[in-house]
């Protein structure tokens, strides 16, 4: 699967749209699996675990299916257009919302502890109100390889088309 794939970018022409978190769909679809493999070997168990130790299996059971499909739902259907025409960047999610208009977007990366990814925002409130657009990278070899694809293939023509100048390497 390449970036592209991964990403589910679009160039139309009129926008440009992708989904940040669309890589994160095959491993949730296998979580999701696996947890309702496990319902079976559950109740075949019943019987055998204590009340209190099935009790505390079926929450934890909940809990991570509870985590799966709240990222399936709310996280991964996420899309971010890039409209040319208007000159607006939209969030799409179950509605589409305007986040913000092409002057007053900007890039940055935010750091955090073992990792870092790319993020757009507001001028004027960066810090406060953002958008992550990319997976998380780290510093192995592996990752920059994958940061340069999505630097290459996702960010580079964004930032092309919104014309923020940008320094390439060569």
């Amino acid at each position: 699967m390449n970036t592209k794939e991964k990403y589910k970018f679009e160039d139309s022409g009129s926008e440009i749209s992708f989904m940040p978190n669309y890589y994160f769909l095959p491993n949730i679809k296998w979580a999701l699996g696996i947890g309702i493999l496990v319902v079976p070997v559950f109740f075949y168990f019943r019987n055998v675990l204590s009340e209190g130790a099935f009790t505390i299996a079926s929450i934890l059971w909940v809990l991570y299916m509870g985590y799966f499909l709240i990222d399936l739902i709310f996280r991964v259907p996420v899309k971010y257009i890039f409209n040319k025409q208007e000159k607006c960047i939209y969030r799409k999610q179950f509605l589409t919302q305007k986040i913000m208009s092409f002057d007053e977007m900007t890039y940055f990366i935010n750091d955090e502890t073992g990792g870092y990814y790319y993020v757009i925002g507001k001028k004027r409130n960066q810090f406060v109100k953002n958008h992550r657009i990319s997976n998380y990278f780290s510093g192995s070899k592996k990752s920059r390889v994958r940061e340069e694809e999505y630097l290459e293939n996702i960010l580079y023509p964004v930032l092309d088309a919104i014309d923020i100048p940008i320094n390439r390497p060569q």
